[in-house]
């Protein structure tokens, strides 16, 4: 685990962007982090990197470069390709708190329909905790010191139908 790190990345949208994080949380697939850009807690897909920048100095130049020489981009093959740590069933884990129980029961049936094995707690394999209104900082603290990608419901059903986490 990092504590900085600085890049050049593009989004879903195709926007080319400089940032610097820190404070970095990574799964095989994404780095979270906060962005001091953006000055907010971000979800960066690692294949959308373009370049890591250890030399500031020339920052402007490579951001160019990369905003006029990007190839298009390719859309995710499946909403289902998961290649994170997976528990012995196979499946990514996923964690939902913070949930009315009607509603936390919808996402339960929503995950394991899409392959997703649902977790009670945070756990060391835990990939994903869906946070609701209510969700407490310890458990999102732990999580995210543990790995895990935190989400809130509208980037969880975003990230099952595009492959994408959505910035907010």
């Amino acid at each position: 685990m990092a504590d900085d790190k600085r890049f050049i990345y593009r989004d879903a949208q195709g926007v080319v962007s400089y940032r610097e994080v820190t404070n970095i949380s990574e799964t095989e697939e994404y780095i979270q982090a906060f962005c001091k850009s953006a000055n907010a807690l971000r979800t960066f897909r690692k294949d959308r990197i373009l370049e890591d920048i250890n030399e500031p100095s020339n920052i402007e130049q490579r951001l160019q470069y990369h905003i006029e020489n990007s190839p298009p981009q390719e859309r995710p093959q499946s909403s289902r390709s998961y290649t994170r740590r997976l528990n012995t069933s196979g499946a990514p884990e996923i964690c939902f708190t913070g949930f009315k129980k009607a509603d936390k029961i919808k996402l339960v049936e929503i995950a394991e329909s899409e392959g997703m094995f649902v977790r009670d707690s945070v756990t060391k394999q835990l990939e994903f905790l869906c946070c609701g209104y209510n969700a407490g900082p310890k458990k999102i603290e732990k999580s995210r010191h543990q790995g895990a990608i935190v989400l809130n419901e509208e980037q969880f059903l975003t990230m099952l139908k595009t492959g994408e986490i959505p910035e907010k």
